[in-house]
């Protein structure tokens, strides 16, 4: 059986499309539908009782994305689960081919490919078609939040961490692959993503998103798991572009009267890197990140992992 968890808050007309489309997908198979609502305003939990699923509500009330999925794992009863956002369409005939590829061997979870809408006032006005870019079968470099999993990977790594307030997909990845499990990419649809687009939010509040921060408390998760380099493995292009802004920090402020040029240098060979590689936002990315992973290692805390089922 197939344990769809979906997670959700305040997600209304989004919740409504993301488990009819769960159910349009799943019709032909043996699935249950787990919601686990992050202390809603809305109908959403009305919604989720409408559509047949277990509905749950964690008993912290400062959630996370990773806390939901977990006590969504603690209520599942099938042997594969599919994590779902509630903001997320599942598209038919994708399942049908993550069994397949897990029951083919080599793999313990897939994953496929995301289209993202981008909305403003209830319309689209924007599409990633391929968000990650798969084009072939591949190891998957990086995965969201949909993810299709054998129980037995997710048990074998430690499950979802419930601390971090972003990230916990990095974070899970790491850890699946210290365990020696492998998710594999998919050149099928898997998911369309409905993403509201985000007003203004000022310099501080896009320095210190929650993604941001979630960089930081991700590491410190991981380092409760006993899994710090694992994860700084995966991220080593991040992390190794830290050290670097780091090393021009000390040219700054120790080397004189050349720690200036010097660190120009360092920063120009950064960005002519990202710029071979076409990435070249990563680099205003790198620079956020550097103030932003010291503010989310302090701003790190624990959640209870305590729930109810809501009848």
């Amino acid at each position: 059986m197939i344990s769809v968890i979906v997670i959700g808050r305040n997600e209304g007309e989004r919740l409504e499309a993301c488990l009819t489309s769960a159910q349009r997908a799943l019709r032909m198979l043996s699935y249950e539908l787990i919601y686990v609502d992050s202390h809603s305003t809305d109908d959403s939990l009305a919604i989720a009782r409408a559509h047949g699923a277990r509905c749950f509500l964690p008993e912290e009330t400062d959630t996370t994305a990773g806390l939901g999925r977990y006590i969504g794992t603690q209520a599942a009863h099938g042997e594969y689960l599919l994590f779902l956002d509630g903001d997320m369409q599942l598209q038919q005939g994708f399942v049908e081919r993550a069994m397949l590829r897990v029951a083919a061997g080599g793999c313990d979870g897939v994953c496929g490919i995301r289209t993202d809408h981008y909305m403003k006032d209830g319309k689209v006005v924007s599409v990633c078609e391929n968000y990650f870019g798969c084009t072939q079968e591949r190891v998957a470099p990086e995965f969201g939040g949909a993810i299709f999993l054998t129980v037995q990977a997710l048990e074998r790594c430690g499950g979802w961490a419930t601390d971090t307030v972003a990230c916990e997909e990095a974070e899970l990845h790491a850890r699946l692959l210290a365990a020696g499990c492998t998710v594999i990419e998919l050149p099928v649809p898997m998911i369309i993503h409905c993403d509201a687009v985000r007003d203004a939010r000022g310099p501080m509040g896009v320095a210190f998103s929650r993604r941001r921060l979630g960089e930081g408390q991700a590491l410190r998760c991981a380092m409760r798991q006993k899994r710090a380099g694992a994860y700084i493995r995966l991220e080593h292009e991040k992390f190794a572009m830290y050290a670097l802004d780091w090393l021009c920090l000390a040219l700054l402020l120790l080397v004189h009267p050349w720690g200036i040029p010097a660190a120009c240098f360092v920063q120009a060979l950064e960005l002519g890197f990202l710029l071979a590689r076409r990435r070249p936002r990563t680099f205003v990315s790198v620079k956020l990140f550097f103030f932003a992973f010291p503010a989310g290692l302090v701003t790190y805390r624990r959640r209870g992992r305590g729930y109810t089922q809501v009848q």
